[in-house]
């Protein structure tokens, strides 16, 4: 090629870069040799450029140095077949549709040159600006073809551009088909020259980088540690949702137990399950140790130098575009324009080395420089340090160049750790731009430069460039960190060097105690960025300070526990997030950043008259506020506030004002509804009226200024054991018992509580939320029960054993704290009133229809011959739809009335006995009224006759014992022995006629769903058995301050004012299926998988409590009483075969000494196949059910799709009748006994109100 020919064909690359028509037009006057020889080595930078900007394939596949030289060459080739295949489709379009047909040679010629832009493609592995970069590229290239055939093949620019997508259509058609053994050539040369499988697919993507690693919910040992620094270190993390762009949690239980670690090199995910790569690898002879670095750090310069230069001659053309313009203008602009191209070479150069660091560290390229340790290494506490209850890590901001901060920021820290209570530990220290977590100034290639760098910043003659630099340099880091990329690679080293470094500083190997990380500028991208990887690990609720810090739109904000967002009026950095950010703006509605200011995550706090950096800065020691504080005291005083918890103070302005008081508010209203009418010490009958529970008594929600010294709540005792009867009255504090359970299923639910947007609104518009409890820190179950209402007024029996221990009190000893204090291990129950007795009414008294006389029922004569007495029924407050609960009229008539009631409440102040709570006693006697033996009609009853016909059923009762494996009541009712407890499937109905509730007047009411456990117990009463029924309440936050939990008969059904016995058609079917509701011996360990579903129960009941820390729980199609009631019954279930699975020699050998019990086992995992089977018809589980995902707090809006998918995913459970018939069919199928308990509308009556049967398919 001689001289001229060059120079004219750069002219005409540069003419096809503008998209120059005539540049097109000149390949046909230029020798065909020059042409295809161009046209080859353009294809093949364009391959290799492409390859390059897809590299983090191969760094994610931890493809290893040499080979991924290797690899990016193949890719390069195959890119060339690519190519080929691309141009005879374009081809074979043309001879169909064109005539005459386009010359291969022409389409060869057009395709390879208008491949131009993509020889920058390599500029798109630049972080966060890439991807934009190569869309930008890849509309270039279409239309340098459009351009390019229009000119060459004489087409109009409408059909040239249907010519190239037809050919794309057909190139595409072809690979899916005919043309798959040449694709998976392709892929299988590539897997080889890369040494691994490539995995390319994002969910397989997102499983290579998050699938892993260990749980932490089984403490690792001290092998799970590294020490020190590098990529070998590797965090025991959970890593269900990593940040930024993998969107989709993707989370796997790791049976793997404690052990080595490897370097990601070595990962077990690389090399298999099966193989184990050797952790102690041996150390070489120092003298080749030292040569190897040698090279090793000359090939990184000549790297760096390769890349420098490719740089520059990459972006020459556009320097020769404007060379003509700047070249003629003034002297001095043209030499700020040399400046400014430096500057922007500078910048690609730095920008394509960012994310370099991460993505070797991932791959396990340092080599020699990763330190590895044996177990043995690393010595951890065997219990977690009570004494500190919140760890703070600090990250820097982007002038940070090794551990010795700035004087300010130094300053600032010391002031802090000084301030902090004994019970807080600061962590700092960390490189925050170092997945290493090496300083700029040590063992880098270009650490000489850094260290000129940082010693001479502070010089008045050219220091503010230096250190200009050193912040670029980070920015761009940060950058990497908000790259939908590059950032869960580099999000994860760091959180793993925060994971180790917290283990170092004593944190508690299984988790449990929760982190503050504080984020200074750049670091509050990196705060944001680590934080799903550290919740998931250490499963603990996780806040952030940012301090003016820049951060994306992309980060995960909705798992953050509460963002506090300080910022000045004059920080023109921090200003820069809305601006360069998209997924900050507006527009963005569902972006994670503006879901979670909907929410009520992010809490945007003003500094005033503040700037970002010295002078003027956040950290600013010598400039000063109006009220006479510096800025670095402004800075520490807010950030003490939040770590105090103090910050609901400042947030006092957006304190929620009431605007619409709901129904729960009319109802405490009545003089009957309140705590205060019933004096706390009363005497009654023993013979007539017995207490409803051992301990009962009152919740009541600390100050939160002494919850730490309490350490629970306050409990008024109403009724107490017969040797502690001298404490009702008082004060005393509940708290859990320490046992490992029991501090399990805590960590699982402690929140901290920031109310949504949506909850917020929702509570002026009247609905109930734990409104005291909102910028709570740690919140327990206890607390969210007792503070669920406004007021004080939740009534609870202990269930389960209670502790009662004495307390010596010092002098300065609060009263509060009392002689005794109560350590349970199960939630209360809620309950209504203190006492019960059995009766039946026999008329108002003088025609009131308050003041009704009742006759006792008596053991002796086995009837309702027993003295006389005058009970108090208040008339109810109606509600919102003018509806009461209960009614008085015609009490004494209903078909309940001649079996009797239970009648629960407590003594006013004037000394009558207010009835608060009805039970029907016909509903729960173990005297069915109707028995079906076949399980075909026992189902049919369930599924039909049950719900029919309704109206004709009003104020009845009916009791139905379903048992096909009995031919005799007799002998049915003979396997109902006391002590038995049964599984309950509670669903209720609507209220129609003429005062039809609000949600049942469209065409369907789809009803409530809820489990339970009824237990046969003796009543003492009456002396015979009866079902004492306790419902698992897996209920949203409402207008009548129903709260989700453990509610008693007498609570949730019979209570006059907030139950559904006189108000809906309710359906609760006990299920007695030996295998599932009878616990299992495992040597001298009881375990029940009925008792399994009640701790998943309870689990979900204080999530819902707390909305997983929003405050709300909204109802969705993915999200709701019966989907989330099901999920924890998926939960029991699984957990059965995976305890087999840990312990497979144990179980056999169990079986073979226990054969009976081993064939109630069998049939118990027979049962669980079948209930996989029906409650995931498509066969796999959802996501959320597999995780636990916290998704409480969010609504349809949120995740529109996702919540859709999720629903139809479970579709059976989405309707609660319909889940309960799919329910109860499979245990019915299994051979269990079902007694159905049908009310509708019981009591007295109500003329405006009719039943509505819920909808099912």
């Amino acid at each position: 090629m001689n001289e001229a020919a060059f120079q004219t064909l750069w002219g005409v690359l540069g003419g096809i870069l503008t998209l120059n028509p005539d540049a097109f037009s000149a390949l046909r006057s230029l020798p065909d040799v020059n042409v295809d020889t161009a046209s080859l080595t353009i294809v093949l930078l364009a391959g290799l450029s492409q390859e390059l900007a897809q590299a983090i394939i191969l760094f994610v596949n931890r493809v290893q140095p040499l080979r991924f030289v290797v690899s990016l060459l193949l890719g390069a080739v195959l890119f060339v077949f690519g190519y080929i295949f691309w141009g005879l489709s374009v081809w074979a379009v043309g001879l169909v549709f064109l005539s005459p047909a386009i010359p291969l040679q022409t389409v060869a010629d057009v395709l390879a040159f208008s491949y131009l832009p993509l020889v920058f493609s390599f500029f798109g592995a630049m972080p966060y600006l890439g991807v934009p970069i190569l869309r930008l590229l890849a509309v270039w290239n279409l239309l340098a073809m459009v351009v390019g055939f229009s000119v060459l093949a004489d087409l109009s620019a409408r059909v040239a551009f249907g010519h190239v997508l037809g050919g794309w259509v057909v190139l595409i058609t072809l690979q899916q088909t005919v043309g798959q053994p040449v694709a998976n050539l392709g892929k299988w040369l590539f897997n080889k020259a890369a040494g691994v499988k490539i995995v390319r697919d994002q969910e397989a993507v997102k499983e290579l980088i998050y699938g892993a690693f260990p749980e932490l919910e089984q403490a690792p040992q001290a092998g799970a540690l590294t020490q020190g620094a590098g990529a070998g270190s590797d965090l025991s993390l959970e890593l269900g949702q990593g940040a930024n762009a993998l969107e989709g949690p993707v989370m796997r239980e790791s049976k793997a137990s404690a052990g080595p670690s490897y370097p990601p090199a070595l990962d077990p995910a690389v090399y298999g399950p099966e193989t184990h790569p050797p952790t102690d690898l041996a150390p070489r002879p120092k003298h080749r140790r030292v040569d190897r670095r040698l090279v090793q750090r000359l090939l990184q310069l000549l790297g760096l130098a390769l890349l420098a230069l490719l740089i520059v001659v990459s972006l020459d053309p556009l320097r020769n575009v404007l060379d003509n313009w700047y070249s003629q203008s003034d002297p001095l602009l043209a030499f700020v324009f040399d400046l400014f191209w430096i500057s922007l070479v500078a910048l690609a150069f730095g920008a394509l080395l960012a994310p370099i660091e991460a993505l070797g560290w991932w791959a396990g390229w340092y080599g020699d420089d990763i330190q590895t340790t044996e177990p043995s290494d690393v010595s951890l506490p065997d219990e977690p340090d009570s004494a500190c209850n919140r760890y703070i890590v600090y990250l820097d901001g982007i002038g940070q160049t090794d551990q010795d901060y700035q004087p300010a920021v130094a300053h600032f820290l010391e002031e802090l750790e000084n301030s902090l209570p004994q019970d807080m530990q600061l962590i700092k220290g960390l490189m925050s731009y170092s997945v290493l977590n090496r300083a700029l100034t040590q063992d880098r290639p270009l650490a000489f430069f850094w260290r000129l760098a940082d010693q001479f910043k502070d010089w008045r003659l050219g220091g503010w460039l230096l250190s200009l630099l050193i912040n670029v340099r980070n920015v761009l880091v940060v950058s990497v960190s908000a790259d939908l990329r590059y950032g869960p690679i580099f999000n994860r080293g760091i959180a793993q060097q925060i994971y180790t470094t917290l283990l170092e500083e004593g944190y508690p190997v299984q988790g449990g105690i929760p982190i503050t990380l504080i984020g200074y500028s750049g670091g509050g991208q990196i705060a944001m960025g680590v934080l799903p990887f550290l919740k998931r690990a250490l499963r603990i609720p996780i806040e952030v300070v940012s301090l003016g810090g820049v951060i994306s739109g992309n980060v995960r904000a909705l798992e953050v526990e509460q963002l506090y967002h300080l910022v000045g009026k004059k920080d023109v950095v921090e200003r820069l997030g809305p601006i360069f950010f998209p997924r900050r703006w507006p527009i963005s509605k569902l972006s994670y950043w503006n879901r979670a200011k909907e929410k009520g995550r992010i809490s945007f706090i003003s500094l005033g008259p503040v700037g970002h950096q010295i002078p003027g800065g956040i950290m600013d020691p010598d400039a000063y506020l109006d009220d006479g504080r510096s800025n670095l005291q402004q800075t520490l005083d807010l950030t003490l506030d939040i770590l105090n918890g103090d910050m609901r103070k400042l947030l006092e302005a957006r304190r929620l004002n009431l605007e619409d008081p709901g129904t729960y508010y009319f109802y405490q209203a009545a003089a009957f509804n309140q705590i205060s009418n019933y004096p706390l010490h009363q005497t009654v009958d023993s013979t007539l009226y017995r207490p409803i529970g051992e301990w009962v008594g009152r919740l009541i929600l600390p100050a939160r200024e002494k919850r730490r010294k309490l350490g629970g709540v306050l409990f008024e005792i109403h009724q107490a054991p017969l040797d502690f009867a001298h404490y009702v009255g008082q004060v005393v504090p509940l708290r859990w018992a320490h046992s490992p359970g029991v501090k399990d299923r805590l960590r699982r639910v402690i929140r901290d509580i920031h109310f949504s947007a949506e909850t917020e609104y929702s509570y002026r518009q009247g609905l109930i939320h734990p409104i005291r409890l909102n910028h709570w820190r740690m919140v327990d179950p206890l607390e969210s029960l007792a503070g669920a209402r406004p007021l004080n007024d939740m009534v609870v029996k202990l269930s389960g054993s209670v502790q009662v221990w004495e307390q010596r009190l010092g002098e300065n000893e609060p009263t509060e704290m009392g002689a005794i204090a109560l350590h349970i291990s199960q939630d209360p129950v809620q309950v209504s009133g203190r006492f019960y007795a059995l009766v039946k009414f026999v008329g108002p008294v003088n025609n009131s229809l308050e003041d009704y006389r009742v006759v006792h029922y008596s053991r002796k004569t086995q009837d309702f011959t027993g003295p006389e007495d005058v009970v108090c029924l208040p008339e109810v407050v109606p509600d919102l739809n003018d509806t009461r609960a209960a009614v008085n009229q015609e009490i004494e008539h209903s078909p309940a009335n001649p079996q009797g009631w239970y009648i629960y409440g407590a003594k006013d102040t004037s000394g009558r006995f207010v009835v608060q709570s009805l039970l029907p006693r016909s509903l729960l006697r173990l005297q069915p009224d109707q028995f079906i033996t076949d399980a075909r009609d026992g189902y049919h009853f369930i599924r039909q006759d049950a719900w029919h016909d309704l109206v004709k059923q009003k104020g009845t009762t009916r009791s139905v014992l379903i048992s096909p494996h009995h031919t005799t009541p007799e002998a049915a009712l003979a396997d109902w022995r006391e002590g038995d407890q049964a599984l309950l499937v509670h669903v209720y109905g609507g209220i129609g006629g003429n005062k039809r509730e609000p949600a049942a007047k469209g065409p369907v009411y789809f009803g409530h769903f809820a489990y339970g456990m009824a237990t046969v117990v003796r009543e003492p009463l009456a002396d015979e058995l009866i079902f004492d029924i306790v419902y698992r309440q897996v209920y949203t936050h409402n207008a009548f301050g129903i709260v989700a939990g453990r509610l008693h008969w007498s609570r949730y059904m019979g209570d006059r004012q907030w139950g559904f016995l006189g108000t809906r058609p309710v359906s609760d079917i006990l299920i007695k299926l030996p295998a599932y509701t009878q616990p299992f011996d495992f040597d001298g360990h009881r375990r029940c998988a009925l008792t399994g579903l009640i701790n998943q129960l309870d689990v979900m009941t204080a999530r819902y409590r707390t909305g997983d820390g929003t405050g709300g729980t909204f109802i969705g199609p993915a999200n709701n009483c019966a989907q989330d009631s099901n999920q924890a019954l998926y939960a029991s279930v699984k957990r059965l075969e995976e305890a087999i699975n840990r312990d497979q020699a144990y179980f056999r050998q169990w079986a073979d000494e226990h054969p009976e019990q081993a064939q109630r086992f069998a049939q118990l995992l027979k049962l669980r196949r079948s209930i996989q089977r029906q409650l995931l018809p498509f066969g796999s589980a959802r996501a959320d059910w597999e995780t636990s995902d916290r998704t409480l707090g969010s609504n349809i809006e949120d995740f529109p799709l996702k919540s859709l998918g999720r629903g139809l995913v479970s579709w059976r459970t989405m309707l609660p009748r319909k889940a309960s018939d799919t329910v109860t069919k499979v245990f019915l199928d299994h051979g269990a006994t079902l007694w159905v308990l049908r009310t509708n509308q019981v009591g007295g009556y109500d003329p405006d109100i009719e039943p509505i049967s819920p909808l099912t398919l």
